[in-house]
């Protein structure tokens, strides 16, 4: 028994019951494994499982998951044994994927709910196991009633087949491959499949029979998203019983959302395959369709109320969005590209791996003029060749190890580079054969330069270079050239070799969905004009933890900047669902802000038909909080609370004030303090605001603006009574000042700042400059527009909970709280922002699916 079968049994005990300490002494585990498997165990007890988002329909949301019953659940027990027995996989990823799983399966109705049509979207990460997520749902919709699933797949046969072959082996399971797949199910619960795992497996009508539609037996289709094959379809269930169409539950999976589904036609009939599976759907009076998709930017520009005849709502996400976290052991965007691409905090440390590598652009030239391969591209072959030596020194020389070359989308270009790298590659494995010592030094050097630095700055097992000489010549043996394509049509099948050891070449076919087992070098250099496309292109991204130092990246500066950005719009994108899920905002009151970049779209014109496009930029603006959640007393009673400790902690953590007449103030306040403070403050109703402030912060320092800043305390010069006085910790008390409701609405002050508050902190000169063009800007603009680009102004405001209308104001403003002696009615803190004019900023764009709409404030 070696060391991953030890450790897959304590597994099994530990998740059968047994006490870790018992697990570890079973007589199954040799001793040597023991102490190492002990460790492994708890390491993995006490990782915290992050929480899964979700935008849904808040308390119209069912949740009737909670009360099931699971002990009668046969599907995914069955699955679950698999993952841990056979796959080996560690209890807190299991854990993981139940509660992600869940969280979808809870969104959809109970399958013996008269009528429904359920849509939701599942965004997860580029090749972080979205398949997974969805085998788990299927399982668990078997077991909760749901009896026809359909598995739309992407355009490719290749990526039809491996989603077949997975679901097959832990689902299904395959009499060819027992030992690798679940057991089949017991009769009565085997499973109707009428597609099959072949390359043409697809569907053909004459291989179904309607009649399992009507049995108990669950049946799975899996489809690639092509207009026949879909036709063939509904062709087949129009054959069957109409009574058919009215009991059975259906889950349809749309793999890759983003791909084909979406509609692309500009005219009244929606395009072929967007009417097909519109027309799937509307077949079933129940049926809960669930996209899922690492790039959701087209899914999201879907108009929500958009319809058709006959075939009804579109597919926008109406009822749920679900954003799966990022698991444990994933190496995405934030692993390769760093935090500080989309934070711009320093430090080496945040600025992510050392694997990426420029292709120059002579090299460039040179793969486009057919000259030979670059300089970079052999390079590449030798640091594969080491790559794969040195996890062969690991202990996984049985596992595969793949290169990805992607060029070009052309197949004429793709076989001219198949047939270099074929040839380049056998002289490395010849001169290794026969002249060793020439190609060693060559190696030795490129291992000390290239890998051994990283290794020993994560902190990871450091590996001589004479350690990896035994394994050089097995794998330069062992490695296959194969051209990817419609052309050549080979197939890396990591099913029927699970060791495979491959160098791919391929553009269309390996760009989306297909996953490469075991990448640990790409030469990538074909550019794309859209987000969506060019983030599916990435395949580097996934479960590479264990041999990330390994891994490298060689690219375009271009498409290195390029991913930099897609980094810091998928960061901004999952923080604004962060913000959606704890305001709870509907999937249809939504408008998901997408970060534009000069020369890419987010997607295809035709997929954003709908979009909207609008700038945002802080420079000369101000930014106040008008809006706070009146409607909702016990949130804001404890944000109250929380923004009060906030506030006495940033302003005691400061040198002694200043005043500025009654105005207590402080001057250069480094902008990280800013940071800090803004990150406390609590409020919900400008969360995406305040997120989107603390980026413009951040970037701009970076640049050397707002580098210095100026807070100031807002209050009364003199108290009154009835609003009272609050200590912030400065050694005064504050007198407190009056806001109050507009009328119209629930939770809006209309406005919290003076006529003049922004001229706070301005030295005398720049008083008057302002007053020189208070004629032209008003008072507070002309503030702005003369303070300098590197201070920025931050104005606190304490706010009675008293506060009511002068009687002049009162048919259109209303008492801050009804009855503000009620418990839950607390003062608030009001924050307000002045920024200067920017001198180096450029307004950022961005594309919604809606118009985010205007503020409510007014500026002067």
């Amino acid at each position: 028994m070696n060391y991953e079968q030890a450790l897959a049994l304590a597994r099994i005990l530990v998740d059968g019951g047994f006490p870790l300490e018992e697990a570890v002494k079973n007589p199954g585990i040799p001793g040597e494994y023991r102490a190492q498997i002990k460790a492994q165990l708890q390491e993995e007890h006490v990782i915290e499982l992050s929480p899964v988002k979700e935008i849904n329909q808040g308390e119209k949301s069912p949740r009737w998951l909670d009360s099931a019953d699971r002990r009668n659940w046969y599907y995914w027990p069955r699955l679950r044994s698999y993952l841990i027995e056979k796959k080996g996989w560690p209890l807190n990823r299991v854990r993981s994927l139940d509660d992600g799983s869940d969280a979808v399966l809870r969104n959809l109705s109970p399958s013996e709910t008269q009528e429904f049509k359920n849509q939701g979207l599942v965004l997860g990460y580029v090749q972080s196991g979205k398949t997974a997520n969805y085998t788990a749902l299927i399982a668990k919709a078997v077991d909760v009633g749901y009896r026809l699933i359909i598995v739309l797949t992407g355009m490719d046969n290749g990526l039809r087949r491996q989603t077949q072959i997975r679901l097959q082996k832990e689902l299904i399971g395959d009499p060819e491959d027992p030992a690798n797949s679940v057991a089949l199910p017991e009769l009565g619960k085997r499973w109707h499949t009428f597609t099959k795992k072949d390359l043409n497996g697809d569907f053909e009508a004459g291989t179904a029979n309607t009649a399992a539609l009507q049995g108990t037996e669950p049946v799975l289709l899996v489809v690639k998203k092509n207009t026949h094959v879909l036709k063939r379809v509904l062709y087949w269930l129009n054959t069957a019983d109409e009574a058919t169409f009215l009991n059975l539950p259906v889950l349809m999976i749309d793999d890759e959302a983003d791909q084909a589904s979406v509609d692309i036609s500009r005219e009244d009939e929606p395009s072929a395959i967007n009417r097909r599976i519109r027309s799937l759907r509307e077949k079933f009076s129940r049926c809960a369709y669930v996209a899922y998709t690492a790039t959701p930017f087209a899914n999201i520009l879907i108009p929500a109320n958009a319809q058709a005849p006959g075939i009804g709502d579109d597919l926008y996400p109406k009822d749920f969005i679900i954003d799966l976290p990022r698991p444990d052991g994933y190496v995405g965007a934030e692993s390769l590209f760093g935090k500080s691409a989309f934070t711009g905090e320093g430090g080496n440390e945040e600025n992510g791996l050392d694997v990426i590598r420029i292709v120059p652009e002579q090299d460039l030239q040179a793969l486009q003029e057919h000259t030979g391969l670059p300089e970079t591209l052999l390079m590449a072959l030798l640091d594969f060749v080491l790559a794969g030596s040195a996890r062969a020194q690991l202990g996984n020389a049985d596992k595969p190890a793949t290169m990805l070359i992607h060029i070009s989308h052309l197949i004429e270009y793709q076989d001219i580079i198949y047939s270099r790298v074929n040839e380049a590659f056998c002289e490395i494995r010849d001169r290794w054969r026969y002249l060793t010592e020439d190609i060693k030094g060559e190696l030795k050097f490129r291992w000390e330069k290239e890998f051994a630095p990283l290794l020993e700055q994560v902190g990871e097992e450091s590996i001589p270079f004479s350690d990896l000489e035994n394994h050089i010549g097995v794998f330069l043996e062992s490695v296959k050239i194969m051209a990817i394509n419609s052309d050549k049509g080979d197939v890396a099948d990591y099913e029927q070799e699970p060791s495979l050891k491959v160098i791919a070449i391929g553009g269309n076919k390996l760009s989306r969905g297909l996953t490469l087992e075991g990448l640990l070098v790409s030469y990538f250099t074909r550019s794309t004009d859209t987000y969506d496309t060019l983030m599916q292109m990435g395949r580097w991204f996934g479960y590479r933890e264990e041999y990330k130092s390994l891994t490298r990246l060689y690219t375009t500066g271009d498409l290195a900047n390029k991913f930099s950005h897609l980094a810091l719009v998928e960061h901004q994108l999952r923080e604004d669902l962060t913000i959606y899920e704890n305001r709870n905002i509907t999937p249809r009151e939504l408008g998901m802000r997408i970060l534009a970049h000069p020369s890419m779209s987010v997607t295809s014109p035709l997929k954003q038909a709908h979009a909207v496009r609008y700038k945002i930029s802080y420079s000369e603006s101000l930014f106040q909080t008008f809006r706070f959640p009146l409607n909702n007393p016990e949130d804001l009673a404890e944000a109250a609370e929380n923004n009060a400790q906030a506030v006495r902690g940033f302003l005691t953590g400061m040198e002694q004030y200043q005043k500025e007449g009654y105005i207590p103030l402080w001057r250069d306040i480094p902008p990280e303090k800013i940071l800090d403070f803004l990150k406390s403050y609590n409020n919900k109703e400008h969360e995406n605001d305040l997120s989107a402030i603390a980026e413009y912060i951040r970037r701009r320092s970076a640049d050397g603006e707002l580098s210095k800043w100026t807070v100031a305390i807002r209050h009364l010069r003199s108290p009154k009574n009835v609003l009272g006085v609050v200590d912030w910790g400065i050694g005064i008390d504050l007198n407190q000042m009056s806001r109050t409701r507009l009328m119209k609405t629930v939770n809006s002050l209309g406005v919290i700042t003076n006529p003049g508050d922004e001229m706070i902190g301005l030295t005398e000169p720049l008083r008057e400059k302002a007053d020189e063009k208070f004629r032209e800007l008003g008072r507070n603009k002309s503030a702005r527009a003369v303070r300098p680009p590197d201070e920025g102004l931050l104005l606190l405001y304490p706010i009675s909970k008293k506060s009511t209308p002068e009687e002049r104001k009162r048919g259109s403003r209303a008492p801050l709280f009804d009855n503000p002696d009620s418990p839950l009615a607390k003062d608030l803190i009001g924050v307000a922002i002045s920024f200067p004019k920017s001198e180096k900023e450029q307004p950022e764009e961005y594309v919604s699916g809606s118009d985010p709409g205007s503020r409510e404030q007014n500026d002067d």
